[in-house]
């Protein structure tokens, strides 16, 4: 059966951390979906913050010197909090279970679905 990625996007400004008094409910709807979901998902995690990432470019090709920096590849008003990997018969199976990602109807909220790629 096809697998999907449901990528996790939510607005800078809507990011609930765990001091938060409504970080629970927050969670709850993640685990509402889980009910709704379960037997569809077959991975998937939250992601630290933007600011603890750190992204890598290879310069040179494949055995070039390795540059880092500290942060996002890209900064916008949106990031990416996690992603589930979807089983389901076809996209439309598969977004009739993301509609249920508490960030596709949050405010400013968003959840990409895309097909991985066969055999990988």
């Amino acid at each position: 059966m096809p697998q999907f990625v449901a990528l996790i996007y939510e607005p800078t400004s809507a990011r609930v951390s765990p001091e938060n008094p409504e970080f629970a409910s927050y969670m709850q709807g993640y685990s509402d979906f889980g009910a709704v979901a379960g037997h569809a998902i077959r991975g998937g995690a939250a992601l630290d913050v933007p600011e603890h990432a750190t992204t890598i470019h290879v310069e040179g090709g494949r055995e070039g010197r390795v540059v880092m920096t500290d942060g996002p590849f890209a900064e916008g008003k949106e990031f990416l909090g996690g992603f589930y990997i979807l089983e389901a018969e076809d996209l439309d199976a598969a977004v009739k279970l993301a509609r249920h990602i508490p960030a596709a109807w949050r405010d400013g909220g968003r959840v990409e679905v895309r097909p991985s790629m066969p055999g990988m």
